[in-house]
């Protein structure tokens, strides 16, 4: 997972730096992006399955269950935040290639 995460860094990082009308490079950026977020949806599977199993296995209050849940499953919020961030900068980025195709 550690190398998806820096993959998915190094892409961002080299989107914050680019030039915005380099077409090719935005289009391999989002490539990259894109692939790495389908591999770690893998991850984020096995973290909602392995919350899923303490939630369901805790004794007391919905509340109660979710909190413990959240404790002992701490990667899944993390992979959350950072997927929904993520995909953010993909929709970025089709937005600025398409506005290239446009004025292209």
């Amino acid at each position: 997972m550690n190398n998806i995460l820096e993959e998915i860094n190094k892409a961002i990082d080299e989107y914050k730096n680019l030039d915005l009308f380099d077409y090719h490079q935005l289009s391999e950026i989002l490539r990259t992006l894109t692939s790495n977020l389908f591999f770690l949806e893998a991850y984020r599977k096995d973290a909602n399955e392995e919350w899923l199993k303490v939630y369901f296995e805790t004794e007391g209050t919905n509340a109660f269950r979710e909190r413990i849940a959240d404790n002992q499953v701490k990667e899944l919020y993390m992979l959350r935040r950072l997927m929904t961030s993520a995909y953010k900068i993909v929709d970025a980025l089709r937005s600025q290639i398409s506005i290239y195709k446009k004025e292209g």
